[in-house]
């Protein structure tokens, strides 16, 4: 479990700022937006409202879901070292959760951005 309330509600925000920046650009995206380039040419399009947008809106839940997922199977698997170091395991995975979600965050953003 999430040792740091701070690190739990900084993951879920960064998380977050790829849904509501899609939800602020909806109304000013064209209809059919870029999702694939070779080189720079764009060469796949789809509906603005498509999975494929909504699946790049949501990597920064899956970069969060992803980290939670490997803590909880690494924690079980090496049971007797975790509970060895327990308090410096936690910083690190904390720190590695947050910077892993805000990474994926920044390429949805990034991604949404370019779709302008």
């Amino acid at each position: 479990m999430f040792k740091s309330r701070l690190t739990m509600i900084l993951s879920s925000a960064a998380a977050m700022v790829p849904i509501v920046l899609y939800f602020y650009l909806y109304s000013r995206l064209p209809d059919f937006v870029p999702v694939h380039y070779t080189g720079t040419t764009a060469d796949r399009f789809v509906n603005k409202w498509s999975v494929d947008v909504a699946m790049l809106c949501l990597l920064g839940w899956l970069g969060f879901g992803f980290m939670r997922l490997l803590q909880f199977l690494l924690r079980k698997i090496f049971l007797s070292s975790y509970i060895h170091n327990m308090a410096s395991i936690h910083r690190i995975w904390n720190a590695a959760t947050l910077l892993v979600t805000a990474a994926f965050a920044a390429i949805s953003v990034c991604a949404l951005l370019a779709m302008m």
